[in-house]
């Protein structure tokens, strides 16, 4: 606008520059804090299967481990044991498996009969022993040999004596039924944390009394188990461990896309058409390295 006679423009106001750069600043800082809560609550879904806003202690803790790599120590163990629910945390006996089984036994009965209370839930915090290894040492002896034959091809070592470094392993507590866990389900000869990626310290369970300590089925009990904690489905090929295909003889994992499923094909976890357990595990853990001469 043209200014008028005996008066003079006001010169054009200047942006509050120290204004804008403060909020500049604290708009980066508040995104960057969103952003940062974001990945924390995917890294927790990621390492415990379910989504979660974490907690200061958890924030810690994710931080501390973050990048995730996959456990390059697979130990199994044949003695009792004392396990406690919640996120897994295989250095400080804590299952995610065992928090899942109690969370579904702690939902209060729907349905009383007339003139009963409903039974009240054992505390579902409440730790839980296994009695570990009842066979044979020879028997024990042959499943650490098969067990290290099934993962022979991939960079992770198999050992039943714990290493000094506990924070990157998967425990594999041997022994008992899956009564020993709440788990009603006789069927059961395993059971292992799942969520089609990698697991942070998991402990995975085979139920080796409940497979009659038969070195095979234990073996490839615990192969199928501690593929689940590395992300793979179960797979629809009677000759692959992670089938519940049978009989099929000595299985292994094959380097063949092949369909998941139980009794029937479907798709693998995450929409995938196919799974091949080899590659997969190569992929995750890379191959074995050459022994030091």
């Amino acid at each position: 606008m043209r200014p008028t006679a005996g008066t003079r423009a006001s010169p054009p106001s200047r942006p509050p520059r120290r204004r804008s750069i403060m909020v500049i600043v604290v708009l980066v800082l508040v995104v960057a804090a969103a952003g940062a809560g974001l990945g924390l609550v995917i890294v927790t879904r990621l390492e415990t299967g379910e989504w979660s806003v974490p907690d200061g202690e958890s924030i810690e803790r994710i931080i501390k481990i973050a990048p995730r790599q996959p456990a390059r120590t697979i130990v199994l163990e044949r003695r009792p044991i004392e396990l406690r629910p919640g996120d897994d945390d295989a250095p400080r006996g804590v299952s995610s498996v065992l928090a899942s089984v109690r969370a579904k036994a702690s939902k209060p009965a729907t349905t009383a009969k007339a003139g009963t209370a409903a039974k009240q839930p054992a505390d579902p915090r409440r730790p839980a022993k296994l009695p570990g290894w009842k066979g044979t040492d020879k028997g024990w002896q042959q499943v650490v040999s098969c067990v290290a034959k099934l993962f022979e091809p991939f960079d992770v070592t198999v050992t039943d004596v714990a290493p000094p470094d506990l924070d990157n392993i998967v425990l594999v507590p041997v022994g008992g039924r899956p009564g020993d866990l709440g788990v009603t389900d006789r069927r059961v000869g395993g059971l292992a944390p799942f969520n089609g990626g990698v697991i942070a310290r998991p402990i995975v369970f085979a139920f080796s009394a409940q497979l009659g300590n038969r070195v095979r089925d234990v073996c490839e009990t615990i192969g199928m188990e501690v593929a689940h904690a590395y992300g793979l489905d179960h797979g629809y090929l009677c000759s692959d461990v992670m089938t519940y295909l049978q009989p099929c003889g000595a299985k292994r994992f094959v380097d063949k896309d092949i369909r998941c499923g139980e009794a029937k094909p479907r798709n693998c976890e995450g929409g995938e058409p196919t799974q091949n357990s080899y590659r997969r595990l190569l992929q995750v853990l890379g191959p074995r390295r050459p022994a030091s001469p």
